[in-house]
């Protein structure tokens, strides 16, 4: 999974559980992680995450909504590193000025370790740069989903790449089935969230192949390549990836109505 989607996928669920219910916010990555520091600031001032948290319901915040921006289809090639795939951000809704907020990783690398400072900067929501969410049920979404990872198996299996199909693919469309035999769920959701959110973020997590070395960017290429179906490659993750942020964005969006 890439990291900056983990963090915003944190920040807007556990940020609508302390916004709806008051909920313990609190969670290692976001306060004590030792190797990110993470900050949300404006022109005026800047906060801590449970800090931020509180400016954000005296200010009359309400819910928080992750967007994405729009992006050429070939998002999905960079989307496993820092700065790269579709932009995306932290919305916030509520009786005050509608802003999103994006986030900055600047990289401290130490004899020792590598850190980073994570600054999630606001500025005024416009609704022209960014797409619009479409607020369907998650069956559909997860009907979705399991159609295109189908097709993904199929290709796999076509270009002698049935490690992806049987370690990532095949697992995923498990889980989104609630079959029993499915792997061990990772993302735990507020209880705010019902079923069909949870298994659907964690097929998610589950599909996301994106990245470098090793990753369905690498190997793989090359044997669509040498099986004369790198389009049909390049077409079918694209899709996917697509699919993959989509469904992300509606788990965690699914209480905001």
């Amino acid at each position: 999974m890439n990291g900056e989607l983990h963090q915003q996928l944190l920040i807007t669920a556990l940020g609508n559980a302390y916004l709806i219910r008051g909920m313990d916010a609190t969670h290692p990555e976001l306060t004590q992680h030792e190797s990110i520091s993470i900050q949300f600031k404006d022109q005026e001032q800047s906060w801590t995450w449970i800090k931020w948290l509180d400016y954000l319901r005296e200010a009359g915040y309400q819910r928080l909504m992750l967007v994405s921006s729009q992006a050429p289809s070939s998002s999905w090639q960079s989307s496993g590193f820092v700065g790269g795939g579709k932009p995306i951000g932290v919305r916030t809704i509520g009786t005050a000025l509608d802003i999103v907020w994006r986030p900055n990783w600047q990289v401290h690398r130490l004899p020792a370790k590598v850190t980073w400072d994570v600054a999630y900067t606001g500025e005024p929501y416009e609704i022209s740069k960014q797409e619009q969410h479409a607020f369907k049920p998650l069956s559909e979404y997860i009907a979705h989903l399991q159609q295109v990872l189908q097709q993904l198996s199929i290709f796999a299996e076509q270009i002698d790449q049935t490690f992806w199909q049987q370690q990532f693919f095949d697992p995923a469309i498990a889980i989104l089935q609630g079959s029993p035999n499915a792997p061990k769920l990772v993302f735990e959701l507020p209880e705010i969230y019902d079923k069909e959110a949870y298994l659907l973020l964690n097929a998610v997590y589950k599909a996301w192949v994106f990245g470098g070395m090793g990753s369905w960017n690498d190997d793989p290429a090359n044997s669509a390549y040498s099986h004369q179906l790198e389009q049909q490659y390049r077409d079918l993750s694209g899709q996917l990836y697509t699919a993959l942020l989509q469904c992300a964005q509606a788990a965690v969006n699914s209480v905001v109505l």
